[in-house]
């Protein structure tokens, strides 16, 4: 198993067309979960490890401790958040597998837009009630106090109805993808899980410049590190899921990044729905 292992991580790291045609054997479906169990691991220790005032210096000190244990509870949710991204991923593979390329981007941007309008609507609904609070705060009085606690009531009250529209509008788009999910077939499915699984080995790889920029104190090395990271993640994927799906490259390309915005969005739903702690929220985007 671990020169199975072995060999499938450097596939990923020097071809990810290659590894994506791997993927294809189901006998490499358990190695790449592996690798990502790995990458997990040591993103939890780097991070448990690693000085909260680096890379930003500024950075104010945490309310609570960071430790491994911490993060550990951070990494907890990385699961379904992998596994929501693989969802909405192969979704979008069926979406752009056919039709006009502007058309089926058009609304495959309106379709992913969905999520930041419906969080941007429920964030406006309680900033009123927000100030009122910070009013009541400062010590307002008299009719401004009567003022700003009818309008914290009323806040209150749009919020509750707020985070209801907000689950709902959630449940409609990711409803939305039932119909393309159906039209999958198990062999289509699990070379994308067996490659999102696998390619996680680039994260692994690139926890050495990251280790070593911590240890001189480079931010600027440091931050390099996490941007090459970034786009070697997003080329690899596109490349992978290409050979794996049979896509164009475009159309590979805009699944893949399409599906990272909506996995984005569907952690800040999450956090704005009460489910994830805005701590774990803020380490799960920086991790």
């Amino acid at each position: 198993m671990l020169s199975r292992i072995w060999r499938l991580a450097k596939l990923f790291l020097r071809s990810p067309a290659r590894a994506a045609d791997a993927c294809r054997d189901d006998e490499n479906l358990a190695p790449g979960f592996w690798i990502y169990a790995a990458f997990t691991l040591l993103m939890m220790l780097f991070f448990a490890l690693k000085p909260f005032d680096f890379p930003d210096a500024n950075a104010p000190y945490p309310r609570g401790a960071q430790g491994l244990m911490f993060w550990f509870k951070v990494m907890m949710w990385q699961p379904p958040l992998e596994a929501a991204w693989m969802a909405l991923l192969l979704g979008l593979v069926v979406w752009f597998r056919q039709g006009s390329l502007p058309v089926r981007l058009a609304a495959g941007v309106a379709w992913t837009a969905v999520p930041f309008v419906l969080m941007a609507v429920y964030a406006a609904v309680g900033a009123d009630a927000s100030r009122a609070v910070a009013e009541l705060a400062k010590g307002a009085a008299g009719a401004a106090r009567a003022d700003a606690e009818a309008r914290v009531v009323a806040g209150a009250r749009a919020v509750t109805m707020a985070k209801w529209a907000l689950g709902l509008g959630t449940a409609a788009w990711i409803g939305l993808f039932v119909p393309l999910w159906r039209r999958l077939t198990r062999r289509e499915v699990m070379p994308v899980v067996g490659f999102m699984l696998g390619v996680n080995a680039i994260g692994v790889a690139m926890l050495t410049p990251m280790a070593l920029a911590t240890a001189w104190r480079s931010s600027n090395f440091f931050m390099a590190a996490q941007v090459a990271a970034g786009f070697w993640l997003l080329g690899a994927l596109t490349l992978g899921l290409r050979e794996a799906t049979g896509l164009r490259l475009p159309r590979a390309f805009m699944a893949v990044l399409l599906s990272m915005f909506l996995q984005i969005a569907v952690a800040f739903t999450l956090h704005l729905l009460g489910l994830v702690p805005k701590d774990i929220l803020k380490a799960l985007l920086y991790a």
